[in-house]
């Protein structure tokens, strides 16, 4: 609408995350909203097996028969959900008030790491799935519900992490590489892979998650370096 005056409103200007923790509880607020579209899936599901299933062989077997899996001839597997395009920002998530708080030389930890190890979205994602139990311990209840398997595992898994973040085959095969022993969450220790102990799947996707203490404190605090995580490489000898 045009002021009497005659000038056209002004749009009001992006404005930065005052602070790291700012930040992190957008971020856990996005994360509630897919964790909670994915609880109702699942609860949904497992009320749909429990009606039909007769036996331990028909639950094991139940993404079978009920055809979750939508295998495509043509492209030899599911592809991902036809939506309206998007244009992503290419800092991802909240992409125009990263940019001012980089301009305003405000630290945000996650960003910070992100920039510096050249990470990737579904990476960002994995930190912020992990750090989530450190913050409240409800996460840990939520993941339990979700991994959905005999272990009972509190942290997220990396099947749950695919589950929950990848759209389609492409997605789930580029994800999956981001977690092998060279990448730099894993190599850098950042996020440590374990078996839960009750479990005797072996398999990279029954793996557990846990972020580093390090990792964590560094992500939590306002002010403490990067190097805390990252060290600076020490200069050879001549």
């Amino acid at each position: 609408m045009i002021a009497e005056t005659g000038e056209v409103p002004a749009f009001p200007e992006v404005q930065p995350f005052t602070d790291n923790w700012s930040y992190l509880k957008a971020e856990l607020a996005w994360l509630d909203r897919v964790l909670m579209r994915s609880l109702a899936k699942q609860r949904q599901n497992n009320q749909e097996v429990d009606r039909v299933a007769k036996s331990a062989a028909d639950r094991a077997t139940s993404h079978w028969w009920k055809g979750f899996i939508a295998i495509d001839p043509s492209k030899g597997g599911s592809l991902a959900p036809k939506n309206t395009p998007q244009i992503i920002h290419p800092l991802g998530r909240y992409g125009d008030r990263l940019e001012v708080n980089r301009a305003q030389n405000i630290h945000l930890a996650i960003p910070t790491l992100c920039d510096r190890l050249e990470l990737g979205a579904f990476e960002r994602d994995l930190l912020i799935l992990c750090l989530a139990p450190e913050i409240s311990r409800r996460y840990e209840r939520i993941y339990t519900f979700l991994n959905n398997d005999e272990t009972n595992c509190r942290q997220p898994t990396v099947d749950l992490a695919l589950r929950l973040f990848c759209r389609s085959d492409a997605e789930w095969r580029n994800a999956r590489s981001t977690l092998s022993a060279t990448s730099p969450l894993i190599k850098r220790k950042i996020i440590q892979l374990y078996l839960p102990t009750s479990g005797t799947a072996r398999s990279l996707l029954s793996k557990a998650m846990l972020l580093s203490e390090k990792a964590a404190t560094y992500i939590l605090s306002e002010d403490i370096p990067i190097e805390t995580v990252l060290p600076k490489p020490r200069k050879r000898k001549s």
